[in-house]
């Protein structure tokens, strides 16, 4: 179903907004899966409690979109019906996980960003881990991505002021410049 690369007719049309809106439909699942696992990662940090709730509603996203990935390339009701028992087996295992995390010493030990990070590291993996059962190369690029993801925004959290004083000093270069050139512009005048 996602990886249906038939144009539209609109998309034939030579309309580049059309190719464009249609190809964007074909990727949106995926980008789904980045765009609500970023939140998480957000939400996580940002609210200084538990987002268990948050992590165990966006796994069985996850699990309906690698089931209607992989639905179309199933021949047969007992091929679908085994791909369906795989990837909610595999993901209630990914939940399993994230709870075991959740509710564990160990999340008493980690901050609010390493539990996010964590849930992220284990969203990545199920995305992965479907994306090689199911041949979709969609499914792990997104992990890949999710993956990626993890030690950039672990550095990201770690430098934030460094980050701050970078871009305060960027700010003060581009004020000096900009006085600078008032000054010779009525120096001139």
């Amino acid at each position: 179903m996602f990886d249906d690369d038939s144009e539209s007719p609109r998309a034939n049309s030579g309309d580049g907004k059309g190719l464009f809106a249609s190809g964007l439909l074909r990727e949106l699942p995926y980008l789904l899966i980045i765009a609500l696992a970023m939140a998480g990662v957000v939400w996580t940090s940002l609210s200084h409690g538990p987002s268990t709730r948050y992590w165990v509603a966006m796994t069985p996203v996850c699990a309906l979109i690698c089931v209607v990935e992989g639905w179309p390339s199933s021949l047969g009701r007992s091929e679908k019906l085994r791909l369906a028992a795989t990837q909610v087996v595999q993901w209630l295992g990914v939940l399993i996980a994230m709870y075991l995390i959740a509710v564990s010493d160990v999340r008493g030990v980690l901050s609010d960003v390493s539990t996010g990070l964590m849930m992220l590291t284990l969203l990545a993996l199920g995305v992965f881990v479907s994306g090689l059962y199911l041949g979709a190369w969609r499914l792990g690029a997104a992990a890949v991505f999710l993956a990626l993801s993890v030690p950039v925004i672990a550095w990201v959290e770690r430098a934030a002021l460094l980050l701050v004083l970078i871009g305060a000093a960027v700010i003060a270069v581009g004020l000096l410049y900009w006085w600078m050139r008032g000054r010779q512009a009525d120096a001139s005048a």
